[in-house]
C-alpha cells in the first residue's frame, strides 16, 4: 500500500523535471535566436557602411588583433595602449559578410556567457572569422575596454569583431 502512494509522487516529480528541461531548452533557443541576425542578399557596400559606422564610434582605438606573418595575432602594443583606457564591456559583436553567399551575419555574445568559458580564454574558431590561433583572455578583453578587436577585408569574407 505504501509503494502505491510513492508512484504518483515519483511520476509527478519526473513530469516536473521534463517540463523544466523543455522550458530551459526553449529559453536557450530563444536566446541564441535573439543574438544572431542574418541578412540575405546583402552587398559588400552594406558591410562597408556598417563597418565604417561601427569603427567611427572608436576613433583612434587600435584593434587588438592584427595580421601577422602567420595570420592574425594579438598585438601586445595595442593591448597595453588600450589597457590604459579600459572601460566596461557588455557584449562582443561579430559582423561577417560572405562574398560567395551574399549574406551578412551579425552575432552578439554577452560577456556573462564568455565568462563561463572553462579556461577563461576566448577561442573564436570559425573558418569565416579565421581567428583560430588567437587566444585572448577575458581579463585582457575587459582590461582593453570597448573598441575593435579584429578586421579583415580579404579573402571570400569580410569580418569585423568589436567589443562594447
Amino acid at each position: 500500500m505504501a509503494v502505491r502512494r510513492w508512484i504518483p509522487i515519483v511520476l509527478g516529480v519526473c513530469a516536473a523535471l521534463v517540463l523544466v528541461m523543455i522550458a530551459l531548452a526553449g529559453s536557450c533557443a530563444y536566446l541564441v535566436r535573439k543574438q544572431v541576425q542574418v541578412t540575405q542578399a546583402a552587398s559588400v557596400g552594406d558591410y562597408d557602411r556598417e563597418a565604417a559606422a561601427i569603427l567611427g564610434r572608436f576613433p583612434g582605438v587600435p584593434p587588438l588583433v592584427v595580421e601577422g606573418k602567420s595570420g592574425p595575432e594579438l598585438s601586445r602594443k595595442a593591448l597595453s595602449l588600450r589597457q590604459k583606457r579600459g572601460g566596461a564591456i557588455a557584449n562582443l559583436h561579430i559582423l561577417v559578410f560572405s562574398t560567395h553567399e551574399n549574406k551578412l551575419v551579425r552575432l552578439t555574445l554577452p560577456m556573462w556567457l564568455l565568462r563561463m568559458s572553462p579556461d577563461g580564454k576566448m577561442d573564436i574558431n570559425n573558418d569565416d572569422v579565421d581567428l583560430e590561433n588567437v587566444r585572448l583572455s577575458i581579463e585582457d578583453l575587459e582590461g582593453a575596454g570597448p573598441g575593435p578587436l579584429y578586421q579583415r577585408k580579404g579573402g571570400d569574407s569580410r569580418v569585423l569583431v568589436w567589443a562594447e
